[in-house]
């Protein structure tokens, strides 16, 4: 064999190696390494790690402090992927929300690896003496949805009935999303189908409808 032509050969099989890396995902210059995010994933957590922060005294929970309005008032944050520790280090609490909520935002944010996972903000609403719980998230390409339940607070709960409050949820994708969000959705019921709640020892006042299904009052939430 001459040697020019086993350089070309050699030469072919580097070629072939260098392909089959790139098809296996080895090559760190196409983007698709560990840490690269993407927008072409599915999936549902059926046990998502939520929190949910309200503000009795406010019509919001979380605000933008890279942001304000020419008032000089911070930005409300609306439906929104965080996919950075410098994003969520950006979004705070408003003024009325409890201190035990504040540091339960904060712990969240920072314990999220934003390498391996996503935090989807969805702001929400709901009355004082009810509380939601959730039952899965979906996320697909652009959007995120979620389903849940609605039942009476513990009855050691303070709430005023009849009273609306502001709340935030704050879940924990197990998945690293880029951050583009094209739609939301929820749906739901009220109230739960099993509870651990003792509804007879709540005060008359503070009830919800047995048979209905929970309505999109305040929109998507």
């Amino acid at each position: 064999m001459s040697p020019t032509r086993r350089a070309l050969l050699d030469s072919a099989a580097l070629g072939a190696v260098g392909a089959l890396a790139g098809c296996f995902g080895d090559d760190p210059a196409d983007g698709s390494g560990p840490v690269a995010r993407s927008s072409a994933v599915s999936g549902t957590d059926t046990d998502p790690t939520v929190v949910k922060p309200r503000n009795p005294d406010g019509d919001r929970v979380l605000v933008d402090g890279s942001e304000a309005t020419d008032d000089g008032e911070p930005v409300s944050v609306g439906r929104e992927l965080v996919t950075t520790a410098d994003r969520a280090a950006e979004l705070l609490p408003a003024e009325g929300v409890a201190e035990e909520d504040r540091r339960r935002v904060r712990e969240f944010f920072d314990e999220t690896d934003y390498d391996a996972e996503t935090v989807y903000v969805s702001p929400a609403g709901i009355l004082s003496c009810q509380r939601l719980e959730i039952d899965s998230v979906s996320w697909r390409p652009g959007r995120v949805e979620y389903e849940y339940c609605r039942e009476l607070r513990p009855p050691d709960a303070a709430c005023e009935a009849d009273t609306r409050v502001a709340m935030a949820l704050l879940f924990r994708l197990p998945v690293a999303l880029d951050e583009r969000i094209g739609g939301s959705g929820s749906s739901g019921r009220s109230p739960c189908r099993t509870t651990n709640t003792e509804y007879s020892v709540i005060d008359g006042n503070a009830t919800v409808p047995g048979n209905a299904t929970a309505t999109n009052e305040w929109g998507d939430f």
